[in-house]
């Protein structure tokens, strides 16, 4: 099966191809040390894909091309059976600051309810705040909408829920102290056992402590969760081969990944909008990081100015004590 998908070249194979493009070629070139390895790893069969990329993960999951195989994902992580009615544009949805955010893939199930479906590549702060943030867009979003469209006969009644899924490749210290939880579903329920259709649900996957986990060791034929998450988390071609003889449906994304190695010009292209997204994420990660820093150390100085007040205020309390004791000492010492 191995030989069926991933076809296996030598490096000078590949750059024979390559150089039949002088752009490719050039591009190439153009590359860092270790994205040419990444790049030739692939070509020469011994790598896949990474998929956690969206240049990658909006072509395998693409909902227009590739409806059914979305649509299995997201019945497997919500743990329902969902059709995919329309699919929603995606650009200048959230702001935040002055960049605007893109989601990456947002959906419209039967039933009306709205589905993103978010890939974060970096352990931004604060996930809780950031999660809440596009959800509450979806919902607004689907509010304005039905509002337009029914005028004065929209009634509340006629909004559906919005389910947030985001895939962590790297998440963040919150995540590792569940032991081996990796999906976590979040939906908002009264504590006094009041039943109220609240819309907003989430669902945080840590793909980094699934790949850690016992449960990600145990492959079962009928288990689609892990086949899925397994699928976002395989590197090489080997553990991809294995998935496939467990899970068959899967070698069909395999196959179309490895027909990326026949058009090296959209290949070099795909390898170029990695490089661009990875140098993104990566200054609003020290962006976000640097700013926290400087919060924690505002509020370090904030409470050692506190603290130096209170001792400042009790060095004043005992100068006047001392004080209060020589006069009364200099008082006794007239009599």
């Amino acid at each position: 099966m191995e030989q069926e998908i991933f076809t296996q070249k030598t490096k000078e194979e590949v750059l024979f191809n390559l150089k039949k493009s002088p752009d490719a070629y050039r591009r190439f070139l153009g590359l860092d040390e270790r994205w040419q390895e990444l790049f030739m790893a692939f070509c020469t069969g011994k790598k896949t894909l990474p998929v956690l990329y969206d240049t990658v993960f909006k072509k395998l999951m693409d909902p227009e091309v590739h409806r059914d195989r979305l649509e299995d994902c997201v019945s497997s992580l919500l743990g329902r059976k969902v059709k995919i009615r329309k699919v929603l544009p995606v650009e200048d949805i959230l702001m935040d600051g002055e960049t605007i955010m893109v989601m990456d893939i947002l959906v419209e199930l039967d039933d009306g309810s709205l589905v993103l479906v978010e890939i974060q590549k970096v352990p931004y702060y604060f996930p809780a705040e950031r999660a809440s943030c596009y959800s509450a867009d979806l919902l607004l979003r689907q509010y304005n909408s039905l509002k337009s469209k029914k005028g004065k006969d929209f009634s509340y009644r006629d909004l559906q829920k919005v389910y947030t899924i985001i895939l962590y490749e790297k998440s963040t210290a919150e995540f590792k102290t569940c032991n081996e939880i990796f999906v976590h579903h979040a939906s908002t329920v009264c504590d006094s056992g009041l039943e109220l259709n609240f819309l907003q649900e989430f669902y945080l996957i840590a793909l980094d402590v699934f790949a850690k986990s016992e449960y990600a060791k145990v492959k079962k034929p009928n288990d689609r969760i892990n086949a899925w998450l397994s699928f976002f988390c395989t590197e090489n071609t080997e553990d991809a081969i294995r998935l496939c003889e467990i899970y068959p449906w899967l070698s069909e994304a395999y196959k179309e990944m490895a027909g990326f190695a026949a058009n090296p010009e959209e290949l070099i292209g795909m390898f170029s909008e990695m490089l661009h997204e990875l140098d993104r994420n990566t200054t609003r990660y020290m962006v976000d990081d640097m700013r926290e820093k400087i919060e924690k150390q505002g509020k370090t100085i904030v409470e050692q100015q506190g603290t130096i007040a209170e001792l400042q205020g009790s060095v004043t309390e005992l100068q006047r004590l001392v004080d209060e004791q020589r006069a009364e000492i200099k008082r006794l010492m007239k009599k």
